[in-house]
């Protein structure tokens, strides 16, 4: 059993691996980078607005949403980060901008500022922004051609929109990204602004659109500057209404559908049961080998040699007696010493004595014990024994070979009929 410790634990190691695997969310490392959407789901929930996110496994309604948010991502040259695992949408960018107008949904396109690189180094610096030229580009591709974009150069900056007369913010931008308020169409209104331009817009030609130019202000890395938070809070709450359907936080603008589908109702949440699908048939049949593997590798290692043994009791008698009669072989290939078979009678029974009573009983007193409890199992024989024993000690210099060779016999075979277990 002590070998198959470090298979067990192994086996409780893999185990625990493959539970992390299987429960760490999708995404995870994108979602709490700078430019990740983790902490404005958190900040919402927390002020009571609930939130979905985008799932490929999920089809949305326009019913069941009140606000979508989208962040717009690049599709050419080098686009922004997105969430880990998530390919980049091949469907029609003016999707979710034409949607706004199909469903009459809230939805707010929020524009992208930052290279996919600040995600993974973390580290937010101008070399790390979008070219505004390609950001125009994408503008026009959604069908805000008449939209021009600013970037300061300043760094940080603070500015005091107000969503609503009685609550004025102030929010922190680095390299405040802005529309332009000069060069802004008739059709447009400014909903929130800076100093120097708009950050907030609403044209006509999409009604239900919302245009964000700067995304600090609702991601992690803008979330915790100044109070972009209540900003960001205020902003969902004024764009949804008093609507208490959840809001959809749309990181994969995919299309929204007219009708749920019927057999639409797994939300693909992990949970403990999906477990079950390791389990059925063919994978069953997997499992169940490894199991009959495990059950015989334990066998073999456990059972079918026995249980380790605490002490060599079985093999120090065999061991005893073999050098009986090989001391016996000696004695008589060296002319018959019988000093020499005296002393090695009175070692083997001290050997005994110890072996029974403990270290300290190699002595007269522990060798008179031992013949005592020797008597307790055949008295015959034990007194037998120790007149053999007692002649070879005391007469066994004087023995004839006759005499000699008989009571060692007589001493070994009488020996051996006992059980000299431990105690």
């Amino acid at each position: 059993m002590r070998r198959s410790a470090p298979v067990l634990i192994l086996v409780l190691v893999l185990g625990l691996a493959a539970l992390a695997l299987f429960w760490l969310p999708r995404g995870s490392d994108y979602d709490r980078s700078p430019l990740g959407n983790k902490g404005l789901e958190l900040w919402l929930q927390s002020k009571g607005i609930p939130v979905v996110r985008s799932d490929p496994h999920i089809a949305r309604t326009s019913s069941e949403i009140s606000l979508r948010i989208v962040p717009l991502s690049l599709r050419q040259g080098e686009a922004v980060a997105s969430p880990a695992g998530e390919e980049a949408d091949e469907t029609d960018p003016e999707s979710s901008v034409q949607e706004s107008s199909r469903y009459a949904l809230p939805t707010l396109i929020i524009l992208p500022k930052w290279r996919g690189s600040v995600s993974t180094d973390g580290v937010a610096s101008a070399a790390g922004l979008i070219d505004l030229t390609d950001i125009r580009s994408e503008l026009d591709r959604i069908g805000y051609s008449d939209l021009s974009l600013d970037r300061s150069e300043k760094g940080f900056e603070q500015a005091h929109p107000r969503l609503t007369p009685d609550q004025p913010v102030s929010i922190a931008l680095y390299n405040a990204q802005t529309f332009d308020l000069a060069r802004l169409p008739s059709s447009c209104k400014e909903l929130a602004r800076t100093l120097t331009g708009a950050l907030l817009v609403h044209c006509e030609n999409y009604h239900h659109a919302y245009l964000l130019s700067d995304p600090d202000l609702l991601n992690n890395h803008g979330l915790a500057l100044a109070d972009n938070a209540a900003f960001a809070a205020s902003l969902v709450t004024l764009l949804r209404g008093t609507a208490e359907r959840p809001v959809y936080l749309d990181t994969a603008d995919q299309p929204l559908d007219s009708e749920k589908p019927v057999d639409e109702g797994k939300t693909y949440e992990r949970s403990a049961s999906d477990l079950k699908r390791f389990f059925v048939y063919p994978l069953s049949l997997i499992w169940g080998t490894l199991v009959v593997v495990a059950a015989i590798c334990f066998w073999r290692g456990a059972c079918r040699f026995g249980p380790a043994l605490r002490e060599a009791s079985a093999n120090v008698e065999l061991s005893k007696t073999a050098a009986i009669d090989a001391t016996a072989r000696l004695l008589r290939l060296s002319g018959n010493d019988g000093r020499m078979a005296g002393q090695f009678v009175l070692h083997l029974l001290a050997d005994k004595a110890q072996l029974l009573f403990g270290s300290g009983a190699g002595n007269q007193a522990g060798i008179a014990r031992l013949f005592q409890r020797l008597a307790r199992q055949d008295k015959a024989a034990a007194q037998a024994l120790h007149a053999a024993a007692e002649a070879l000690i005391e007469r066994g210099h004087v023995m004839t070979r006759a005499d000699l060779h008989r009571n060692l016999d007589t001493f070994r075979i009488l020996l051996g009929s006992f059980d000299l277990g431990s105690k």
